[in-house]
């Protein structure tokens, strides 16, 4: 099921080109997908953490939705674990995500306050190009489903125009209401796709996807936030050498300040002094871990 073209971003025009490709990340190596197993888990704030790098996930990703192994995927970043630490639901969705990856560089730092040292940080937008190519490669077919209505579309034009032998299975806008998941749901399983790209805020997209996961047929499920929104024209980045240094939400609030500053300006304090207070019960606790064994050995 195709959205109706009606555009919900300011830029009233639907992308004739693709977005320009930052090309495959830079990594201290480059996997491939027989190389790629699912490392456990690192406790960040609570939340299970797979280090991961950008080539190791989009590896993973296009195996898993390519062999059909049923895969739930999301990010997590300051916005995300706020979220997760004042909701206890949000927490155990997220808890129960099959790959819960660190989008931020928040996440890294918050893991690094206890030794735990996660590979990098993975917004999207930076590997989605390549993962496209790879999906091209691997014959893997894709469904949007995601933003105003019209920008699954634009998305979809887009990614093909970077990459005309990708498989785009069908597009769905997420403007959609609760009543409605069943026939959203059937438009998915019908497309036949290898793998359902979810674009919506949070916490809804991961919520939609735990919902309704046992009723889709789709074997990769992948929460990607505002990235439909990017490659329709939607949402700008702030130049490169701030997204490389992690300053993505400063390009944010500086293009949209109305909608972005309460997150940035609000949400970043809090997360620094959860992951601090964290980051020290969590050492209490290694300490008096520690002192126990050492009295038992006595």
């Amino acid at each position: 099921m195709n959205s109706q073209h009606s555009t919900g971003c300011v830029n009233e025009d639907a992308p004739a080109t693709a977005i320009s490709s930052r090309g495959a990340p830079s990594t201290r190596h480059v996997a491939t997908a027989a190389q790629v197993t699912l490392p456990d888990p690192i406790d960040v704030m609570g939340l299970p953490i797979r280090p991961l790098w950008m080539d190791q996930l989009v590896e993973l990703l296009v195996a898993r939705a390519r062999d059909g192994v049923r895969t739930c995927v999301t990010y997590a970043n300051a916005q995300t674990v706020n979220l997760a630490w004042s909701d206890a639901s949000f927490r155990r969705v997220l808890r129960g995500m099959d790959v819960l990856y660190a989008e931020g560089l928040s996440v890294l730092l918050a893991g690094r306050l206890t030794g735990s040292d996660l590979p990098e940080r993975m917004p999207a937008t930076d590997y989605s190009e390549w993962f496209a190519s790879r999906c091209a490669d691997e014959g893997v077919s894709l469904f949007l489903l995601g933003g105003a209505p019209g920008v699954a579309d634009d998305a979809a034009a887009a990614l093909r125009a970077g990459c005309p032998e990708l498989t785009i299975a069908g597009t769905h806008h997420g403007e959609f209401e609760d009543d409605d998941s069943a026939q959203v749901v059937d438009a998915v399983n019908h497309s036949g796709a290898n793998a359902l790209l979810v674009g919506m805020p949070s916490p809804r997209q991961e919520a939609w996807v735990a919902q309704h996961a046992d009723a889709l047929k789709v074997p990769m499920i992948w929460c990607v936030g505002a990235l439909l929104d990017h490659h329709a024209g939607c949402e700008l980045r702030g130049p490169d050498w701030l997204c490389r240094h992690g300053g993505e939400w400063l390009g944010r609030l500086w293009a949209q300040p109305r909608e972005t500053s309460r997150r940035a300006l609000v949400g970043h304090p809090l997360f620094a002094w959860r992951a601090l207070a964290w980051g020290w019960h969590h050492r209490q606790a290694v300490r008096a871990r520690i002192e126990r064994e050492r009295a038992d050995g006595d």
